[in-house]
């Protein structure tokens, strides 16, 4: 029996925040051991994950560092591990992150 959308809110245990499509930046180290940052969108953010949009994918197991409000006096990153990398469209990844 599938949950209804009023019965997955409820079970909720943590406030989920839609972040309205915020810039973030997005911080990693490739297969070569280079340090790379590029520009990212915030789709959400829980208080265990984050799930971001970017144009390309990363492997489940990957270390991402997620920056919100990037060169400003709110600066504030996060690290993650992905958990999950789906394929939107060409060049759209939707990448979950959780947090450690």
């Amino acid at each position: 029996m599938e949950a209804t959308h009023e019965e997955f809110d409820e079970r909720r245990k943590s406030l989920r925040v839609d972040m309205e499509a915020e810039r973030v930046l997005v911080s990693w180290t490739d297969s070569n051991g280079e340090p790379l940052t590029d520009d990212g969108i915030c789709i959400d953010l829980a208080r265990r994950g984050v799930l971001i949009e970017y144009k390309q994918a990363f492997n489940v197991g990957d270390l991402v560092a997620i920056t919100f409000n990037p060169d400003s006096d709110k600066q504030n990153q996060i690290r993650g591990q992905v958990c999950r990398c789906n394929q939107c469209h060409d060049k759209s990844y939707h990448i979950a992150l959780q947090i450690i």
